[in-house]
């Protein structure tokens, strides 16, 4: 991840963004925190998905973890 994808992730806390994982995984999620230090640094997210309306769902209760170097970038997604 670069600055600029670390910048983004930071400024779309409960926003929806699409982050690329390093396992290959394309993850629609809303940012709910940041932890850019320490030993572990990582984002709390809540999965989402995209509904007919043109919003985001979110995909159940449950939240996850993923660390920052395992996110290979942070993209916008499309606009309906």
């Amino acid at each position: 991840m670069t600055a600029d994808d670390l910048a983004l992730l930071k400024s779309r806390i409960d926003e929806v963004v699409i982050l690329d994982i390093v396992h290959g995984q394309h993850v629609f999620a809303k940012p709910l925190v940041v932890f850019d230090e320490g030993d572990t640094p990582d984002v709390f997210y809540l999965e989402v998905e995209p509904s007919p309306g043109g919003t985001y769902i979110e995909k159940g209760a449950a939240g996850y973890s993923v660390l920052l170097a395992d996110i290979l970038a942070v993209r916008l997604p499309p606009t309906p």
